[in-house]
């Protein structure tokens, strides 16, 4: 009986201790580096200034996270696309032990919307800004500015 015990136990054993090992791969998919769409960006005049309190689970992820919680709410609060010339100040607490806690954050910036999108022409790619960087082996179709710089 101690036997079939001994060897039940063994069997338990070796069942538990199994590992499973998993991998991922990615697709490698062909991405573009131009874009033929552009907008224009209508920035407000005034300046918002908004001061947010973080809640715990916020601050947990770190001093980035906060800063793009701050903003989001700030953008959602004005219906804005993006927050031009952002400006973070951040109050907080420094501990001995335990490092530091984010108390507040104050962020001010000017709201701007995304209006007039529009496919880009030849008109813009005649700028002559653009034109420093198309030689005559470079041609628009396969992006000459990118390619160039890039070198693919």
């Amino acid at each position: 009986m101690k036997k079939v015990f001994l060897i039940l136990g063994a069997a338990f054993m070796a069942a538990s201790c199994t590992t499973i090992t998993k991998t991922a791969t990615t697709a490698d998919t062909p991405a573009s580096l131009l874009s033929s769409t552009v907008a224009e960006l209508e920035v407000s005049p005034e300046r918002v200034v908004r001061t947010i309190i973080p809640e715990i689970e916020v601050r947990r992820g770190g001093l980035s996270n906060v800063k793009r919680h701050a903003e989001q709410k700030v953008l959602s609060e004005t219906n804005a696309d993006v927050l031009v010339d952002a400006e973070y100040s951040i109050t907080q607490t420094n501990y001995l032990i335990f490092g530091k806690k984010i108390e507040s954050i104050t962020i001010s910036g000017h709201p701007a919307k995304y209006k007039n999108f529009h496919s880009l022409n030849d008109s813009v790619w005649c700028n002559p800004t653009f034109r420093y960087f198309y030689k005559d082996d470079a041609k628009k179709s396969s992006g000459g500015i990118l390619n160039k710089l890039f070198g693919k």
